[in-house]
């Protein structure tokens, strides 16, 4: 009998811990006590503005609200909700369209586990302009450098659009587009080697594009996480290495583009053909066709690259 009342007396006391008072605004949390402790921080998945005046974090486990530490552009916040993993941050002033905020940090969860980060939020653009890659050359000169040309399909504002030579943090270069309103019908030049009059807008480094194996692709933002607006994945279909790709980030960047469901396979042989391009020989949209696979695209005639206006339809010969 004793036994048996010891037995109760224990299986009280564990539901009484775990029930928790419900009483704050993360809510009950509850406690296993025979499971092995948590040594794990957690980490940081995503950080993005979705609106003027908030930004939104999600780890990978819940965090305890009680030991948030936030810096906005240096400045202490501590006007946030928290909710299991996600936390809002408001901000007092709202971002200006086409800036970004630092953001610092500390965190733990439940089991006192910390961690530290520091990134750049960019600004929500809520009235975005939607975009197809519809040109570019990969093969420069110094008359006719490497270039992407968007087409503008529904009008909005560019601010925060990112064209960049790779995928994610994968990518060797890119260039932010500004605060500015387009029209369905315009195209937008972004170059990427220096040279040229037509591109607008230079990338950062003005590096080049891959020549004979690459990856571009234009995403909501800057943010490491954003959406995948649209994208391409081009190959020789002659090298060896790294499946066909010649190199381990652009191999990683095929294998993303088509798990994001914005190109149909992560196969170089399934990739657009760029042996034919040249300088002048740019690799073209076939009327705006989007299908999301080497389908949709052609090499145009030499001398035929079309930069700022309608794509060239004479094609290549060679093709």
């Amino acid at each position: 009998m004793k036994t048996c009342k010891l037995i109760l007396i224990s299986v009280f006391l564990v539901v009484l811990l775990t029930s928790g008072c419900g009483c704050n605004q993360e809510g009950p949390t509850g406690i296993n006590l025979f499971e092995k402790q948590d040594s794990t921080p957690p980490k940081l998945l995503s950080a993005q503005a979705v609106d003027t005046t908030c930004i939104k974090l999600i780890f990978s486990e819940d965090i305890q609200g009680k030991t948030i530490n936030l810096l906005v552009n240096g400045v202490k916040t501590t006007n946030l909700l928290c909710r299991g993993e996600t936390i809002l941050l408001y901000l007092t002033t709202a971002m200006d369209i086409a800036s970004s905020a630092r953001l610092e940090g500390r965190v733990e969860d439940f089991w006192g586990n910390s961690t530290r980060f520091s990134l750049s939020v960019w600004a929500h653009n809520p009235n975005r302009a939607e975009v197809l890659i519809n040109e570019f050359s990969t093969k420069g000169s110094g008359n006719n450098p490497d270039r992407v040309e968007l087409l503008v399909t529904k009008a909005g504002n560019l601010a925060g659009l990112t064209v960049a030579n790779g995928v994610g943090p994968l990518a060797s270069d890119r260039c932010i587009l500004g605060d500015k309103w387009v029209y369905q019908g315009d195209f937008v030049v972004i170059g990427f080697q220096e040279g040229g009059t037509e591109a607008l807008y230079p990338s950062e480094n003005l590096g080049g594009l891959s020549s004979n194996n690459g990856c571009i692709t234009v995403t909501e933002s800057p943010d490491w996480e954003s959406t995948i607006l649209d994208a391409v994945i081009y190959s020789n279909k002659t090298t060896t290495t790294f499946s066909g790709f010649g190199s381990r980030e652009t191999e990683l960047g095929a294998s993303q583009l088509y798990e994001s469901g914005v190109w149909n396979s992560p196969l170089a042989e399934e990739a657009i053909d760029s042996t034919d391009s040249t300088a002048t020989r740019s690799i073209c949209r076939e009327s705006y066709m989007d299908t999301n696979s080497q389908n949709d695209w052609y090499i145009c005639d030499t001398k035929g690259a079309s930069f700022g206006r309608e794509n060239s339809p004479t094609r290549y010969a060679g093709q």
